[in-house]
């Protein structure tokens, strides 16, 4: 009987939904979060003949049964989310295109979206995980003052005297969406995504693309639409429940013919 096997993977299917649905609830203020999306595929559908099938001529009329549905792949929603105003100078969004560039404990790059950033004890600019801002930017200790222009540039007070700290740079892609997903709102290039391209924020790259420019004490939120991924949470329960019901008949398809008499 196919029905329970096809009902079985629904089942599977939708319980992957509401798992990605849910993250995404759950991080809908978190800063520079982008929402997951599932992406479901039909299974091989089986070709089946009956001898009771009705046929055209001499060819043998066949009926096409699906097998179900399957998890595909999770995708990104990289849409621009709102940027929210702050009152620390060094909370940064980036309105347009590109991601800042930190490097993480293990040594490798990744870019983010998420601006918000802070001076570590080695007096380097870093995000609140600890990863340093590439290239590296130190700010004195006491520096007061700090400003960061839409193109990037960090200047403050040292020592009474106002000075240049460094120039922050953007990373944009080819391709965004085949950045690879990593934890703590990082990403990482792929074969997909292509090679970083990096320049000063407001500037125009290979191909025409134009990076985004720094909007100080500002943080871009979440782009998890929060009244959508509740009416999706509904849809897939309920789907989620058919599944269940259909498994349930199922069962007790088998209970009667396993009870009939001749």
């Amino acid at each position: 009987m196919r029905l329970v096997g096809t009902a079985a993977s629904g089942i599977r299917a939708q319980q992957i939904a509401i798992d990605i649905i849910g993250n995404n609830l759950a991080n809908v203020n978190t800063p520079g979060f982008k929402a997951n999306q599932v992406v479901f595929a039909e299974a091989l559908s089986t070709e089946i003949r009956s001898g009771n099938t009705a046929t055209e001529g001499n060819a043998e009329v066949t009926v096409d049964v699906g097998a179900g549905v399957l998890f595909s792949a999770s995708g990104t929603n990289l849409q621009q989310g709102n940027l929210g105003q702050t009152d620390r100078p060094l909370d940064l969004g980036i309105d347009g295109s590109g991601y800042f560039q930190v490097i993480t404990p293990d040594g490798q790059t990744s870019y983010t979206r998420a601006g918000a950033f802070q001076v570590d004890e080695a007096g380097q600019l870093a995000d609140m995980q600890g990863n340093i801002v590439q290239p590296s930017i130190s700010i004195p200790s006491g520096a007061t003052d700090l400003s960061i222009a839409s193109n990037g540039r960090i200047t403050g007070v040292s020592d009474g005297e106002r000075m240049e700290f460094g120039q922050l740079v953007l990373a944009a892609f080819q391709n965004p969406k085949g950045l690879q997903r990593n934890e703590n709102n990082l990403f990482m290039p792929s074969v997909n995504s292509g090679e970083p391209q990096v320049g000063q924020p407001g500037s125009v790259l290979a191909g025409n693309q134009v990076l985004g420019t720094i909007r100080s004490q500002s943080l871009e939120q979440s782009n998890v639409d929060l009244a959508t991924s509740m009416t999706d949470l509904i849809q897939v329960q309920r789907a989620y429940q058919v599944n269940a019901r259909l498994v349930q008949d199922g069962d007790q398809m088998w209970g009667i013919a396993n009870s009939m008499r001749r």
